[in-house]
């Protein structure tokens, strides 16, 4: 798994998702299945892996992402012919209920939109909130993603904090979501402020 992770599959990873394979490998996979040859690795054992982590109380979502990274690293096994076929095909990984996100009501952004009126990041709220920037983008603006003249933006990158010590980073928009966003009169409005 490590050497898969670093040799096949990191170049390919942005940062935080690097990072996040590697927790997932540290932590979950290589203690249950690290003493197991590959040619050996079987369904039931990636089942009671799963099953485990639920038991130990681990959320279904953090379960799914073990299986992911799993899934992943034995496809490419597959593909390099190292095994026949991927045990983690079969198994079960636990079903993940999406939480529906709870947008502010038109009130709310009133609200809160007279409250930020003259602060110091005011035209990065109303960016924010009239763009439906997620707000990785909307810290990874730059001047030079802003066209006044056109009245667009340009999502270019995102910030995003690794832990361990890594800080920040600029990455691709979530879902490589590079897009042109045509600005509201109210986003122009904030972003001409002296």
């Amino acid at each position: 798994m490590v050497r898969w992770l670093e040799d096949l599959a990191k170049a390919d990873l942005a940062p935080r998702t690097y990072y996040n394979y590697k927790l997932q490998i540290r932590e979950h996979i290589v203690p249950a299945l690290g003493t197991i040859k590959l040619f050996q690795l079987d369904t039931p054992n990636i089942q009671a892996l799963y099953s485990v982590k639920l038991h130990d109380g681990l959320k279904p979502s953090s379960v799914h992402y073990i299986y992911a990274v799993l899934h992943r690293a034995l496809s490419k096994a597959v593909e390099l012919r190292l095994i026949a076929r991927t045990p983690a095909a079969s198994a079960d990984p636990p079903k993940v209920r999406h939480e529906e996100i709870t947008p502010l009501s038109m009130d709310q952004t009133r609200l809160f939109l007279d409250a930020a009126r003259g602060q110091k990041y005011e035209a990065l709220y109303v960016l924010s909130l009239t763009c439906g920037l997620r707000m990785g983008e909307s810290l990874g603006l730059k001047w030079t993603d802003i066209n006044l003249d056109a009245g667009t933006l340009r999502v270019n990158r995102q910030l995003q904090r690794i832990r361990e010590g890594s800080g920040l980073v600029f990455s691709e928009p979530k879902n490589a979501s590079r897009r042109t966003i045509d600005l509201p009169q109210r986003a122009l409005e904030a972003l001409r402020l002296p």
